[in-house]
């Protein structure tokens, strides 16, 4: 008991710490609630969920949206190819069978990743740390109905911490469950006993209790023992209030995936596109706010009225409440201080005396163009534009070819090069973890002996329409030059060519174009197929070769018994016959 004891404060000691490091960060986060992010949440100790003020713009939020969804749609999506699997050793991958087995692997991952809720999770992770900086994704198994099971967390209830390579493998949480989920989660006997009695009250089971849940890598374990207080990784689940370990535990690996948007060195959080933008998008509401001040300022302009009925009328511009007979609350009708009001008739026995409307001189062309302004460097931290290519292009243009369109593409996709390294690290995860889980249930087909024996470490591509992007930019098109420089060379000296590998440049590019390994033959059978084409070849040759020698005997057969002509060849061979050979 002394050991738990010592165990559970470590924990919460960590956890104030922890406390106290994200809190420096949560300043910035209230503002992205405040006027971009689509929901509000309480971070820190506060009381209440706070109010946001009134937005006079749903832009920033659009963009927002956009980013999210145009980040899933073109890096992982049920409708297409997004990774790949490899080997490190990239010798291993010539060896016969390794190739198709890594096909296979592909395929049972993407079945257990549509059976699973992945798909429904993951714009959950993205959106946090296009908006925060930050999300995490908890990766676990399904173990009664036998699938994997993935969780974005709630950033309000996470705790994130890096290590001495500046790598996050720290993930605190500090959450709420019912009496009733805590029962059926941990099993009842394993809560506390202030818990357990108030479990057995029925009307109390819907009461909360807190839980942390603390995940770190071990420093001292016994690599030898496979139970789970070994494991390189610790879980433990402690009853906040009650200091009562509930659970103590531990995984193979590290069992989240954490997406960090742009990471602030020697944190386990980092900048997003949102907090970027935060000061262009306080100015986007005020140039919002000016403009539906001026609107109305030209819909409803103060009025000018002759001098001599200053005490007897007021004007007033709006009123949420009128009587039925057209006169304001409080106002007097026919005697008194009569009210003046939008839409009403004014009645007066002098017509030289008029009211007309005050000349405020709002400019709206200048407050458009700021607000123009504004809007473009919002787009551009949101890299709505890469996206939305096609849309923004503009109309009255000659349509772009498709090859123009790649390149603009893959001009673009370089930019978000920091995006796509922090963002396939997070992906890299949930792969590893997926199959590493898949491996341990048996779903992963056994491997080829070279790849067992070898011990080989897989490698994560990634093929998706926003890799693919930059691929094109970088290698595809590298080799479509060569290409050309090749032609040109070969035509002044073809035996230059052979310089050039061209079944290795053919793998190459239609790898790096996401070509299914299952339709790339293995080079054994390549040479099979090649030398069984040689023969043919040669055969036809030989046919072609024994029926021209048929034609010329079958055309010479009537100049048989002709006699030799003079001078010929055949005629002085016949002499020398006939003459004994002298």
């Amino acid at each position: 008991m002394d050991t738990d004891r010592e165990l559970i404060e470590d924990i919460q000691n960590r956890l104030e710490y922890l406390r106290g490091e994200r809190a420096k960060r949560e300043a910035d986060w209230n503002e992205v609630q405040r006027w971009v992010a689509p929901s509000v949440l309480k971070f820190g100790g506060t009381e209440k969920i706070p109010t946001r003020p009134k937005r006079f713009t749903s832009r920033p939020s659009n963009y927002l949206k956009t980013l999210v969804s145009g980040i899933t749609g073109y890096s992982i999506s049920p409708n297409i190819l997004w990774q790949k699997l490899s080997l490190a050793d990239t010798d291993l991958l010539d060896s016969y069978g390794v190739k198709d087995w890594l096909e296979r692997a592909e395929r049972a991952l993407y079945a257990e990743f549509s059976r699973s809720n992945l798909y429904a999770q993951v714009p959950k992770l993205i959106g946090d740390a296009a908006a925060y900086g930050h999300g995490a994704m908890l990766i676990d198994e399904d173990v009664l109905n036998a699938r994997l099971r993935f969780t974005a967390l709630r950033l309000p209830e996470f705790y994130l911490d890096s290590n001495e390579y500046d790598e996050v493998e720290t993930v605190f949480r500090y959450f709420t469950m019912t009496l009733q989920n805590a029962a059926s989660f941990f099993g009842e006997e394993k809560l506390s006993r202030v818990t357990r009695q108030d479990y057995g009250d029925k009307k109390k089971r819907n009461n909360e209790i807190s839980i942390i849940h603390a995940v770190y890598r071990r420093q001292d374990y016994d690599e030898e023992k496979q139970d789970r207080k070994n494991m390189p990784f610790a879980s433990v689940y402690v009853e906040d209030g009650q200091d009562h370990l509930i659970e103590e535990s531990g995984y193979h690996d590290f069992p989240y995936a954490v997406f960090i948007w742009d990471k602030i060195a020697g944190t386990g959080y980092g900048e997003s596109p949102a907090i970027y933008a935060l000061d262009d998008i306080r100015l986007l509401n005020k140039t919002e706010e000016a403009r539906l001040k001026a609107a109305q300022l030209s819909a409803e302009p103060p009025v000018n009225a002759p001098d001599d009925m200053r005490p007897e009328v007021e004007v007033v511009p709006r009123m949420n409440k009128i009587a039925p007979n057209g006169i304001a609350p409080g106002g007097k009708a026919g005697r008194g201080r009569d009210l003046i009001l939008p839409g009403l008739v004014n009645y007066y026995d002098t017509p030289d005396k008029v009211m007309t409307p005050v000349n405020v001189g709002m400019n709206f062309p200048v407050t458009i163009e700021i607000t123009n302004s504004v809007e473009e460097r919002i787009r551009d931290w949101f890299n709505v534009d890469f996206f939305l290519m096609l849309q923004h292009r503009g109309a009255g243009r000659d349509p772009m070819t498709a090859t123009e369109v790649m390149e603009l593409q893959g001009e673009k996709a370089a930019v978000l090069s920091d995006l796509v390294v922090n963002l396939n690290g997070a992906l890299s995860r949930i792969i590893q973890r997926s199959f590493n889980i898949l491996w341990r249930q048996g779903k992963i087909p056994p491997p080829p002996d070279v790849i067992a024996r070898g011990g080989a470490k897989l490698k994560v591509d990634f093929i998706g329409p926003l890799a693919q992007a930059q691929k094109r930019f970088h290698e595809t098109g590298g080799i479509g030059q060569s290409l050309q420089i090749a032609g040109a060379i070969g035509q002044i000296a073809p035996a230059a060519l052979d310089v050039v590998d061209f079944d290795e440049m053919m793998k190459n590019g239609i790898e790096g174009a996401g070509i299914s390994q299952l339709v790339i033959r293995e080079d054994e059978d390549v040479a099979k197929i090649r030398q069984a084409r040689i023969q043919a070849e040669a055969e036809a040759r030989r046919q072609a070769l024994a029926m021209e020698q048929q034609k010329n005997v079958l055309g010479n057969f009537n100049k048989l018994n002709e006699p030799l002509k003079p001078g010929t060849a055949l005629e002085a061979i016949g002499s020398q016959m006939a003459g004994g050979g002298r």
